[in-house]
C-alpha cells in the first residue's frame, strides 16, 4: 500500500470520498455529474508533481448522506431534492425515506 500524500486538512481526495461512503470511483463521478457531490477543484503540484482533484471536506458528509439515502431506496432525483432542501434552495421535500416515496416510484423500482 502506498503512503498517502500530506494534504491540506480542509480538502478531501476522491479516495477519501470512496472510503467514507463505501463507493467506487465510477460512482463518485456519476454523483458529481448528477449534482449530488460538488465538482472537485484541480490542484497542481507543478511538474513533475501532477494535477489532483480535491473536494471540500463537507463532501465527505454529503457522500455519506447520499449513500445512506441510496441504501434506503431513494432515487438520485429524490436525493438531489433532499440536498437542495438542506441547502435552502428549494422547498422542504416530503420524501424522507423509501416508505414516504410515492407508491408509483416504489413500484417501478421493484420491476
Amino acid at each position: 500500500m502506498t503512503e498517502r500524500r500530506r494534504l491540506d486538512p480542509s480538502f478531501a481526495t476522491t479516495t477519501d470520498i470512496m472510503e467514507a461512503a463505501g463507493i467506487t470511483r465510477r460512482t463518485v463521478t456519476a454523483w458529481i455529474n448528477a449534482g449530488l457531490l460538488p465538482r472537485p477543484i484541480k490542484i497542481s503540484l507543478g511538474s513533475p508533481g501532477g494535477v489532483f482533484n480535491r473536494f471540500p471536506m463537507s463532501a465527505l458528509g454529503q457522500a455519506r448522506f447520499v449513500a445512506a439515502k441510496r441504501a434506503e431506496g431513494l432515487s438520485l432525483e429524490q436525493i438531489a431534492e433532499l440536498l437542495a432542501a438542506q441547502a435552502g434552495t428549494a422547498a422542504r421535500s416530503k420524501v424522507r425515506s423509501r416508505d414516504a416515496a410515492p407508491k408509483s416510484a416504489r413500484a417501478s423500482r421493484r420491476r
